[in-house]
């Protein structure tokens, strides 16, 4: 229950700690090798760097549901990138994959060293660990690189010495933080190359964006709101598809120096397990929309909420002309509107949609809600309030 007045509530205070040692501490114990990058797209380029250094560039085998920046880092490199598909879940399709790979092997588009396969556990609900032993059962000396930016907060996990079958790691922690920039690379052997170091546009326009935002919140105004917005989006034009990765920015290695990871955690956690029982006590949750088929897994911090719209129910039940044409992209709209911004993620190419049905279907008619640490129980109350609300009107 929410109150204004009153007692205090009791406050704990957890130890802070220094999330870039807890990375490097955990690497050093496990003999891995880790560097602090810019951002996400950096972090896949490095490590391609790395590959093509020690065996050349080759195929790159890439799940469907994949946004620009974890393909690009690639092409741009000279790899041969190819879709797989996932199924139900988000899960590899491993037979799928396994014959893909096979396919390429036989043909002599490549060797097995040449290979390279990027995997994820996307959102926590999709574990690629028996996917990434069967990989290298089969093919031991293909590469395999393990995206963790939806897990990242599970350090020992990844980067623990049970987690033997990926030969790199990846994961943007800008992505779960107020920072202009973060993200790490780690790897079972030295790195052989160097990332670049000095200034970018990217971080001080991400800087600027971030200060005015803050400026936005307690004073509001919509020119700044553009202004900020406009900042963001020059900051991600300004990067060179990794192609050029750059060393983690002083600003954010500071701000990260001193961190409540556990508040961060819980919070998030909280927030998750609050905003999924209110979706699922909607009475259009299961029809409207629908949850990931499987849940967070529990021994996973949580990154953001899923939903799936079912479009074609919701035009069948609507009310309004308006409602009987609404698309996702529409309906996105129509939450922020009200305050509630449910980001795409991701669009895809034509290529990885006529590959995979799974992940057209989901890049198609997915939002996700964001839970982390800024909000608390009331704000998932409210996104699932509006969301009720907007489905009602339609």
């Amino acid at each position: 229950m929410y109150e204004i007045g009153s007692e205090f509530s009791f406050e704990r205070i957890n130890e802070r700690e220094n999330l870039l040692e807890v990375f490097s501490r955990i690497s050093e114990k496990n003999k891995k090798s880790i560097e602090f990058l810019r951002c996400g797209r950096d972090a896949i380029g490095f490590v391609c760097d790395d590959i093509i250094a020690k065996n050349d560039k080759g195929v790159a085998f890439i799940p469907a549901l994949s946004c620009d920046s974890m393909v690009k880092p690639f092409e741009v490199r000279g790899f041969e990138t190819i879709f797989y598909k996932l199924c139900e879940g988000l899960v590899t399709d491993d037979a799928y994959l396994i014959g893909e790979i096979e396919k390429a092997l036989s043909d002599g588009r490549c060797k097995e060293e040449n290979i390279t396969v990027l995997l994820m556990n996307f959102f926590g609900a999709a574990d690629i660990s028996k996917t990434a032993a069967e990989l290298k059962a089969k093919f031991p000396k293909l590469t395999i690189i393990e995206d963790v930016t939806h897990i990242i907060m599970e350090i020992e996990r990844y980067l623990g010495s049970e987690n033997d079958s990926a030969d790199y790691v990846v994961g943007s922690l800008r992505k779960w933080m107020g920072i202009p920039d973060g993200a790490i690379a780690a790897g079972k052997n030295e790195f052989l190359m160097g990332a670049l170091t000095g200034d970018t546009d990217f971080v001080s326009l991400r800087m600027q964006a971030l200060n005015e935002k803050s400026d936005y919140l307690k004073n509001g105004g919509e020119d700044l709101k553009a202004h900020f917005r406009s900042l963001l989006s020059d900051a991600e034009d300004s990067l060179n598809d990794g192609l050029d990765p750059y060393i983690m920015s002083d600003i954010s290695a500071d701000y990260l120096s001193c961190i409540d990871i556990l508040s961060i955690c819980e919070k998030r956690d909280n927030n998750y397990d609050n905003l999924c029982a209110f979706l699922k006590d909607l009475p259009l949750s299961g029809k409207a929309f629908h949850l990931l088929p499987s849940k967070k897994d529990e021994n996973y911090t949580a990154f953001m909420l899923p939903i799936i719209l079912d479009i074609d129910f919701m035009r069948r039940s609507a009310i309004t002309d308006e409602g009987k044409n609404i698309t996702r992209d529409e309906f996105e709209k129509r939450l922020a509107k009200n305050g509630i911004y449910a980001p795409v993620l991701w669009p895809i190419s034509q290529e990885a949609a006529d590959i995979c049905k799974v992940s057209k279907d989901f890049s198609e008619n997915m939002l996700t809600f964001w839970i982390d640490q800024r909000y608390d129980r009331f704000d998932m109350e409210q996104i699932s309030k509006v969301l009720m609300h907007e489905l009602s009107v339609l």
